[in-house]
């Protein structure tokens, strides 16, 4: 393959890493997070039911 492509890709590789590690930190976050009133956040459907 050619060199230059073969750079591209490997350039690619690292960015979608530091994507997923990224990602990956901020689902990390979120499931750490709590409403303002200290409770646990609760997911619900857009019509209040329970997920």
């Amino acid at each position: 393959m050619n060199k230059r492509i073969e750079s591209l890709i490997e350039q690619l590789l690292a960015e979608q890493r530091r994507t997923n590690e990224l990602l990956s930190l901020l689902i990390e976050s979120l499931a750490d997070e709590e409403d303002d009133d200290g409770q646990p956040f609760v997911a619900t459907h857009l019509d209040g039911t329970p997920v």
